[in-house]
């Protein structure tokens, strides 16, 4: 597909989905406009990159529909001296994003394929401040690097793995979908106070990229 073409659609992805959202954060909106999607689709899914859908990554993996991820990535206050870690970062679009906004990211994935990938493409583009690593215990997050500012879970689980809070800033935040039933769940901001979480309800929402299988 052509660049114009892609291009178009970006723009009505942001016009049409995005900003209907009530996203606010302007650098946020700028940085979905900049960021292809394109380069982080798999070339037989690219009919639906900048569709409203989810878009199927691997056998159990889904690339979340964009407009939720931007409604995600607004409520967390992203700000230049952030540094953060991704759990189940994929082919690491989300990851482009949000290095537009903070210092550092950090994303780590349990698929060594995908990682491979999403490595390959944020070196592509040249993105200096984001580095992608395989884990295969993603509930153990990425202690080398802690302690973080945020910790963002790119899909739903039922708990937070008390791994990733001992990995947390005083005062640090995990932002991720709480699952109740089936797809449902609540996106929500988990404060840390001493070794205690303070949950913060923002929305629901449902999502079939569920991590309970590997987190």
């Amino acid at each position: 597909m052509h660049d114009k073409f892609f291009q178009k659609a970006r723009l009505n992805m942001v016009k049409n989905q995005i900003l209907p959202n009530n996203v606010k954060n302007k650098e946020l909106i700028d940085a979905f406009y900049n960021v292809k999607k394109e380069n982080f689709v798999p070339k037989e899914q690219y009919d639906l990159t900048y569709s409203d859908a989810e878009i199927k990554i691997s056998k159990n993996r889904f690339m979340m529909k964009t407009f939720i991820v931007a409604k995600m990535l607004d409520r967390c206050n992203f700000n230049k001296d952030d540094k953060i870690l991704f759990i189940g970062c994929l082919t690491g679009y989300s990851l482009a994003v949000v290095s537009k906004m903070v210092n550092y990211v950090f994303g780590i994935d349990n698929d060594k394929e995908i990682t491979e990938i999403a490595s390959k493409n944020i070196n592509d583009l040249n993105i200096l401040n984001c580095s992608i690593f395989f884990k295969k215990e993603l509930s153990q997050g990425l202690s080398k690097n802690a302690p973080y500012d945020k910790i963002f879970i790119e899909g739903s689980v039922k708990s937070i793995p008390s791994h990733l809070v001992k990995q947390l800033k005083s005062k640090g935040e995990i932002f991720v979908i709480l699952k109740n039933e089936d797809y449902i769940g609540d996106f929500v901001r988990a404060l840390k106070i001493e070794s205690n979480l303070s949950i913060e309800k923002f929305f629901n929402t449902s999502l079939k990229d569920s991590l309970d299988t590997i987190i």
